[in-house]
């Protein structure tokens, strides 16, 4: 995996209700940078920061995102929600128009995108300042859950991480399935976004073989020394809950927990463009600004690094 090149960011601020919205772009020493929106309630404020990575087939203003960002924001932390670079998403459409490069993309390719995100984060590239003692937390929605779970042990920095829908392997695909994408170097698939027929090429497949050590999700989620809060959905069909639980039951170092919501599915009832967040939502939001309340910030902070 590449380490990427400098970085520099560009900066656009908006503002939505109280949150102050900054576009920021992220060099990765490749020619198709990593976007980034940075939300925050207190620009002038130091505060612990939340770095956020979404989902295959999403950038940083799909679905859910958005809100995400803006609840943390409100609950007393600055917010990075970054897009993969390869991802082949117009960020202001959310339409998929670069299907080359997203039948390109590899999860090694968007663990080296987080990475250059750190590296940025830790130079000083953010417009705001982030709060030495309360360091960072790391979230991460399905496929993002597990590049936010391989990451998350390579930066001190790093002390908290809340994951939604955590797959525990990123080979999940059929013997047959794999020999036909071998064959036609191809997966086809459709989606909504997209004008036309999108694909993986079977280099996807080949990165997750070639670097499988390092992409090895229960052995990375044994060894994590940070504490770890997954949210599930009980009905979600792409990522079941026995993968989870597969994870939950690892031998862990530290303080691993599983919340498990009832009556939705893999997206948490959300669909793009989310018009209003259900119940399920808030709830699983809920719990992930406590989660990195008490494991951030404060005396609770203190607390639970000391026992």
């Amino acid at each position: 995996m590449g380490t990427g090149g400098p970085s520099r960011s560009e900066a656009r601020r908006m503002r939505r209700r109280d949150t102050t919205i900054t576009e920021i772009t992220i060099d990765n020493g490749t020619t198709r940078p990593i976007m980034a929106d940075l939300h925050t309630c207190m620009p002038q404020r130091t505060l612990p920061l939340v770095i956020t990575c979404h989902g295959f087939l999403g950038y940083k203003r799909w679905g859910f995102f958005p809100f995400l960002s803006e609840q943390l924001a409100a609950s007393g932390f600055h917010v990075l929600t970054m897009s993969f670079s390869m991802n082949g998403i117009n960020e202001e459409t959310g339409l998929i128009t670069r299907p080359e490069e997203f039948a390109r993309n590899t999860v090694s390719r968007e663990v080296d995108d987080l990475v250059n995100v750190c590296r940025y984060i830790r130079g000083g590239g953010l417009p705001v300042a982030v709060e030495e003692t309360c360091r960072w937390g790391l979230f991460g929605y399905s496929r993002g859950a597990a590049v936010a779970l391989i990451v998350a042990a390579r930066f001190d920095e790093i002390e908290s991480l809340v994951t939604w829908a955590t797959p525990s392997r990123l080979d999940r695909y059929s013997t047959r399935r794999k020999e036909l994408w071998k064959c036609e170097g191809k997966l086809v698939f459709h989606d909504d976004r997209a004008a036309g027929p999108l694909r993986l090429d079977y280099s996807y497949y080949e990165d997750i073989v070639a670097n499988w050590g390092d992409l090895d999700i229960p052995g990375l989620a044994s060894s994590l020394r940070i504490p770890h809060l997954m949210v599930h959905c009980r009905r979600d069909a792409a990522v079941t809950l026995g993968e989870t639980l597969e994870l939950l039951h690892c031998n862990r170092r530290e303080n691993m927990q599983l919340r498990i919501i009832e009556g939705c599915g893999h997206s948490f009832g959300v669909t793009h463009p989310m018009h209003r967040a259900g119940d399920e939502m808030r709830q699983a939001i809920a719990l992930t600004r406590d989660w990195f309340t008490l494991t951030l910030r404060g005396t609770e902070r203190s607390r639970i690094h000391a026992s």
